[in-house]
């Protein structure tokens, strides 16, 4: 009897302890007269953003600045060079061996670069792509789904890449190629890097750019023949009114943007979704008439307008204006990149 009652009293023990525990974190700890001090951290907030400033040749060509601002490419002697905005550190991508660069152009959502080559093999022309990855500072291949290197053959050696489109969500690539007095061609590249040639109206063939629905990406595109922006089986896109139409460019969110006006001059701009009623697009009228380069549209929907006469860009929806040095080069997230003398500068949107 004795026996069982340690045992008992034994096992009684860390219950006891933890009751008591429990009491004590209550009563102390978790008691209405309790206080605490909380303190918020703000872990979402961006890195500053710097002012540009970078050196290049007098004969750079092609001066092009990431989606971020992070990065700023030009092209010279059969190079891009990359430079790091905040470093201010310069690398160089080579063309592959044998290849001639054709077009080349930043990710609209990542430090990525797309580079377009042209090879000749056997008599004949072909296109093939490489990525060059700032950040991890590495380039690959296009493959196909078969692990061979992507190649898209060209009616003749002339053509040349003229734009890209990307998708956004879809991860689809839209590549235009051209030669002067021939049909352009539109390949569609998808995510397993397939390729297949874009249906499209026979026309001369203005801009161009990407969306997603519900049946998956779209290419919408300009037919200069006949002053129509057409999207699927070349359905036109109207504005319903009596006018030039510019397919100025889509967001992130699927809204086309279309410029009214005439001569490659733009008073008007609708922010057209195609799921929704015409009555619901948005519309922005311009001050006055503005040549069509001078419009950017960003992928998060905000649309800038350059004046180069006052060197000032303004956001047309708010009205704000950045001032900047020289010849307008660009327009990214957070400003604008502009090149006087050798220098890249760079000048930052207001809050």
């Amino acid at each position: 009897m004795k026996v069982l009652k340690k045992l008992i009293a034994w096992a009684l023990i860390p219950i006891i302890l933890e009751l008591a525990g429990l009491f004590f974190i209550d009563k102390f700890y978790l008691g209405d007269e309790s206080t605490f001090n909380i303190k918020k951290v703000d872990i979402s907030s961006k890195k500053s953003h710097t002012k540009i400033k970078v050196k290049i040749p007098d004969d750079a060509k092609d001066v092009k600045i990431s989606h971020n601002g992070n990065y700023v490419s030009y092209y010279e002697n059969e190079s891009i060079y990359v430079v790091d905005t905040d470093k201010n550190k310069k690398k160089e991508v080579d063309v592959a061996d044998g290849a001639e660069l054709s077009y080349y152009t930043w990710d609209t959502d990542s430090d990525v670069i797309l580079m377009a080559e042209k090879i000749s093999k056997n008599g004949s022309s072909y296109l093939e792509f490489e990525a060059y990855d700032a950040k991890r500072d590495s380039k690959t291949e296009r493959k196909n789904d078969q692990n061979q290197v992507l190649e898209i053959l060209l009616p003749n050696s002339n053509y040349e890449v003229e734009n890209v489109a990307f998708s956004g969500a879809s991860n689809v690539t839209y590549v235009v190629s051209e030669s002067a007095g021939e049909r352009s061609r539109i390949y569609r590249i998808d995510r397993m890097t397939r390729m297949n040639l874009a249906k499209f109206r026979a026309t001369q063939l203005g801009n161009i750019a990407a969306i997603n629905t519900e049946d998956g990406d779209q290419l919408i595109y300009e037919d200069r023949s006949s002053n129509r922006i057409r999207g699927k089986s070349a359905e036109p896109i109207a504005t319903g009114e009596n006018a030039m139409h510019y397919l100025l460019g889509a967001d992130s969110n699927d809204y086309i943007y279309i410029g009214n006006g005439e001569n490659d001059k733009i008073n008007k701009i609708f922010v057209a979704n195609l799921t929704k009623q015409r009555s619901s697009w948005k519309t922005y009228k311009l001050s006055g008439y503005t040549d069509k380069k001078n419009i950017y549209v960003l992928r998060d929907g905000r649309i800038y307008v350059n004046n180069p006469s006052q060197n000032t860009v303004t956001e047309v929806a708010t009205g704000k204006s950045v001032q900047y040095e020289g010849k307008l080069a660009g327009v990214y997230n957070y400003g604008v990149i502009s090149i006087s003398g050798n220098k890249v500068l760079g000048s930052l949107f207001s809050n």
